[in-house]
């Protein structure tokens, strides 16, 4: 997947604009439904993100929230407006404020 926004940076450093592996156990992938071109928030714990090969696996645990992410052409219609609307102010809150860890 390539990383196209970080809204609070964990531990792999610089990772914005760059490609990371996610993997997900091969029963979970049909349930997430990712589409290839979609844009999706996903948050998770710094404990699923081992290291193999001296770089960082992202796994998609049981405590990883993926949240598909409306585009703003999609943000009117009543499917997606509530989630485009949440996932903004989010996205907006953790610019301008910051979170702690």
């Amino acid at each position: 997947m390539n990383v196209t926004q970080v809204l609070k940076e964990g531990t792999d450093d610089n990772v914005e604009g760059k490609v990371r592996p996610f993997l997900a156990r091969p029963s979970c992938r049909e349930h997430l439904g990712l589409v290839e071109g979609k844009s999706y928030l996903i948050m998770g714990r710094s404990v699923d993100l081992p290291k193999l090969g001296g770089s960082l696996q992202y796994v998609f645990g049981e405590r990883t929230w993926v949240e598909y992410w409306p585009t703003r052409e999609e943000s009117p219609t009543p499917e997606h407006s509530e989630r485009y609307i949440g996932i903004t102010k989010l996205q907006n809150n953790l610019i301008d404020f910051g979170c702690t860890t």
